[in-house]
């Protein structure tokens, strides 16, 4: 028996090292709902007039009306966006009972009995997306008394109080959070789950949305880390990169933005960072731990012993997660990133990680502007302008981009998932559209519906949509296959001679 054993560990062992030896990535548990979900068949015991689908259907009935965003329509283009994000957080929000149906064997219905029915708080979300007419919206669950929070598993994800439910309105094709999430989720550590579901608001038919797990620590699942203690200083903690908070307390001025090394650099209501975890128990002790511990890692890396084995930025950060934000986010053309919508978590006894958040702009859907697949840009912002100074970070984004671009990054690998996931969806696309197919049109009842500038990025069809996906995916593999390696130029020594200027017997 025991050589058996010693036979068995050394074939796990010779497979690890082949998968290794080959690029391939480790298999990850992650599920995809697509490839996971059980084929359904049709129904017939009821007409077309009884709601029908394959997918999670959620029903939510509010105690009163929806409370509406601040938000009027085109504010948030024309407007200031740093005062729209500040107010977000002082949303109103209405008690609400939400009940999902998610039967793994027969397709769900409203009349029927759901797998969940919890009360919870809900409000609209989101910044520039609260223009639409489609909203993102959160849930809170809540426990009978709406006081305390309830911790709620949906469609097998991680239970937890609170999450978002996204409708892809101005993402004509619905599937660029859904691909970006699982795709950083089979890279990363971590990335939000998610799930396809049907949702009706208060009896009316709102289409297909994609349920998320907001980014926040569970004990369940979801950021796992050793739990925080208020008695005790040190803390695990996630920080948020955002436009800011409204309270102050949640809002951090670490040594980077202190010293304009990072919050200048950017447009105005970027790159601030708030504390998500610790939440309400965050204490003064705690605070100044965070914004410490955070400044550490700052002052190393804007240090001329940045790239130090001892004393440079690799004693504070998880540099393979550094590396793998950057490169989901800059291949997907994911501009929002890392000055908006970013997220940074931290063990109380590991390194700093970064996680990934909102891909509805991604391959150049940005509202604001155009991005062309031909372009590099997150090198030059926040902490990864000083990163690309080291030729030891730059050689590991080149290699790791190597490795992923045997299979995660191939074209083979992403058309095929678009076109599973497409038919996975299936009749849920068309009800979608009975709904919102207005929006693919110019102008309707009078209203613009061209976001995108110039007209000719707005598609007029769901296939159009899928299309774009897959040209921008070919013209921005063959742009990072030809260009990747121009970012060397950042670490070369003329561009850093002051970084550089020490010799080896410390003269000049």
């Amino acid at each position: 028996m025991k050589y058996r054993w010693i036979f068995v560990l050394a074939v796990l062992a010779a497979l690890a090292l082949s998968v290794l030896a080959s690029g391939m990535e480790p298999e990850r548990n992650r599920v995809h709902q697509h490839l996971e979900a059980a084929e359904k068949l049709p129904c017939t015991d009821h007409d077309a007039s009884v709601f029908c689908t394959h997918l999670p259907l959620m029903e939510i009935t509010t105690d009163g009306p929806v409370p509406a965003p601040f938000l009027q329509k085109g504010e948030a283009i024309s407007g200031n966006i740093w005062a729209v994000a500040a107010r977000n957080r002082n949303y109103e929000m209405v008690a609400a009972t939400v009940r999902y149906f998610d039967s793994e064997t027969e397709n769900n219905h409203l009349g029927g009995q759901p797998d969940t029915e919890a009360r919870a708080m809900f409000r609209i979300r989101g910044a520039s997306s609260r223009n639409f007419d489609k909203k993102n919206y959160l849930l809170k669950f809540k426990e009978a008394d709406m006081v305390r929070s309830l911790d709620v598993s949906l469609s097998g994800m991680a239970a937890d109080d609170s999450w978002a439910l996204h409708g892809p309105f101005l993402d004509k094709s619905l599937i660029r959070n859904y691909l970006c999430y699982n795709l950083a989720g089979e890279i990363m550590d971590y990335a939000p789950n998610v799930r396809f579901c049907e949702l009706f608001l208060n009896g009316e038919y709102l289409g297909l949305y994609l349920l998320t797990e907001k980014v926040s620590y569970s004990g369940n699942g979801r950021i796992g880390f050793t739990e925080t203690d208020p008695d005790l200083a040190v803390t695990s903690y996630i920080l948020q990169v955002d436009r800011g908070a409204s309270d102050s307390w949640y809002d951090l001025e670490t040594f980077g933005s202190d010293s304009y090394l990072t919050r200048g650099k950017l447009r105005a209501g970027q790159g601030h960072i708030e504390v998500i975890y610790p939440g309400k128990t965050l204490t003064q002790s705690q605070r100044g731990y965070i914004i410490s511990d955070f400044s550490r890692f700052e002052k190393a890396l804007f240090s001329f012993d940045y790239n130090h084995p001892e004393r440079g930025y690799r004693k504070y950060i998880d540099v393979p997660s550094f590396i793998d934000f950057f490169l989901i986010n800059e291949f997907t053309l994911n501009y929002d990133a890392p000055g908006l919508s970013t997220y940074l978590y931290k063990d109380v006894s590991g390194k700093l990680k970064m996680c990934v958040w909102d891909f509805d702009a991604a391959f150049d859907y940005y509202l604001y502007s155009e991005i062309t697949p031909e372009t590099f840009r997150i090198h030059n912002a926040l902490w990864f302008k000083y990163l690309f100074k080291d030729r030891a970070f730059v050689d590991q984004v080149v290699d790791r981009y190597s490795q992923l671009r045997k299979r995660f990054f191939s074209e083979e690998y992403l058309f095929q998932y678009i076109d599973e996931t497409v038919a996975y969806l299936g009749p849920a696309i068309a009800r979608n559209y009975e709904k919102w197919g207005y929006s693919f049109n110019s102008t309707f009842n009078g209203t613009s519906y061209d976001y995108l500038e110039p007209e000719s990025r707005n598609v007029r069809s769901f296939d159009a949509a899928i299309q774009q996906i897959k040209d921008t995916i070919t013209l921005r593999l063959e742009h990072m296959d030809s260009n990747l390696e121009r970012l060397y130029t950042l670490c070369h020594e003329s561009m850093n001679k002051r970084y550089n200027h020490v010799t080896e017997g410390g003269g000049a």
